[in-house]
């Protein structure tokens, strides 16, 4: 009876081991297929990447960097730490050198061959049968105050002449005088040199950078010792010229605009009145501005500002020499009595108070000019 028992009792131990056994390799089976079908899924996403990969796609060689220690990953951040750093300073003060240096582009030859291709360009197509647009009255707008140099205070109109110099023939003209130096201020020219020699002949307890002496303060008698024969011409010699008026869109380098009424006379009328010395002494002829010398300057009374012109563009029709503006005499702020008007060219050519016309083959100087703008300036 205690056999039986016995017996009993292992046949019913066995099968609760073989139950055991039996769960624990489902365990098994079950951690295989879900370690089975974790790597599926990660190939899967491999091969998704690399179908997107442009070095794939691109059929670039790919290659992977060694695996770095703590440490070296450490060293190789500060390495490239300070290479950014580096080339990030640099950029940044080449950066601002290199904007210093577009911000003087009276030193930028990149500017100068670009103006100078643009000038070749623009005289190439241009053409005195193409006329700037007229506008009618109702479209005149106020014409801003815009600049200062060579409208120093205290000038004087009624003592106002305009020197001319350079003509063909000066001396067949009663306004011909042998020296009109001391009537107006010297050109910019002219009045450098002078205030160089009147420094020279300071004495030493002037400083060498000491401001020089504004043309006012030249003397007759130094004045006198440049002799410069030429016309001294009034208002009324320019209005004796046939009276044209436009009305034009005035344009300044900044990006304004305004439309404005312009009277006065032709610069070729004026040209036809006092003939400018030709290049071959034959006789000048209006349809050929290469008979002429190639240049105009214009210069304000007091030698503050000036301006140079090309011969085909002071020849241009719609060229005034403007002494009305909007149906008014000019003002003082506008460049009393006498100013320059050409819609051609931006308001920086447009010199305001005429001092002096010089008729030359060589380039003049030009204020703008100098200071790194368009010498031509034509738009």
């Amino acid at each position: 009876m205690g056999d039986e028992k016995k017996l009993g009792a292992s046949e019913h131990q066995m099968p609760e081991k073989d139950a055991e056994m039996l769960i624990e390799k489902v365990r098994e089976i079950e951690a295989a297929k879900r370690e089975k079908e974790a790597v599926e899924a990660k190939n899967l996403e491999a091969k998704k990447l690399e179908k997107e990969n442009t070095s794939k796609v691109l059929g670039e060689k790919t290659e992977y960097t060694p695996v770095m220690s703590d440490d070296e990953a450490k060293k190789d951040m500060s390495r490239r730490s300070r290479r950014g750093f580096l080339i990030g300073g640099a950029s940044a003060v080449f950066g601002i050198l290199g904007y210093r240096w577009l911000r003087q582009p009276e030193q930028n030859w990149i500017y100068h061959r670009a103006f100078k291709f643009n000038e070749a360009v623009s005289q190439l197509y241009y053409s005195p049968a193409r006329l700037a647009p007229e506008f009618a009255r109702e479209r005149i707008g106020n014409l801003r105050v815009n600049g200062g140099e060579g409208m120093s205070e205290g000038f004087n109109t009624n003592a106002w002449r305009l020197q001319v110099v350079g003509l063909a023939n000066p001396q067949a003209f009663p306004q011909y005088t042998d020296n009109i130096a001391y009537e107006t201020a010297m050109d910019n020219n002219s009045e450098m040199k002078m205030t160089n020699e009147l420094h020279e002949n300071q004495d030493a307890k002037v400083a060498p950078n000491a401001p020089m002496p504004p043309p006012a303060t030249m003397d007759r008698a130094a004045a006198s010792q440049m002799p410069m024969p030429g016309l001294l011409l009034t208002l009324d010699d320019i209005k004796s010229l046939p009276w044209v008026e436009m009305t034009t869109e005035l344009k300044c380098i900044e990006g304004w605009s305004t439309v404005v009424n312009w009277a006065g006379a032709r610069f070729s009328d004026f040209i036809v009145r006092f003939s400018p010395a030709t290049r071959n002494g034959s006789q000048p002829d209006l349809s050929r501005a290469g008979d002429f010398v190639r240049y105009v300057s214009m210069v304000t009374p007091d030698g503050g500002y000036y301006v140079g012109m090309d011969m085909p563009s002071i020849l241009h029709p719609q060229t005034l020499l403007a002494y009305e503006m909007n149906g008014e005499p000019l003002t003082l702020q506008h460049g009393a009595p006498l100013r320059l008007v050409t819609p051609m060219k931006y308001g920086i050519k447009q010199i305001k108070r005429i001092g002096r016309i010089s008729f030359t083959d060589e380039r003049p100087a030009d204020y703008w000019g100098e200071r790194g703008y368009d010498w031509y300036s034509g738009h």
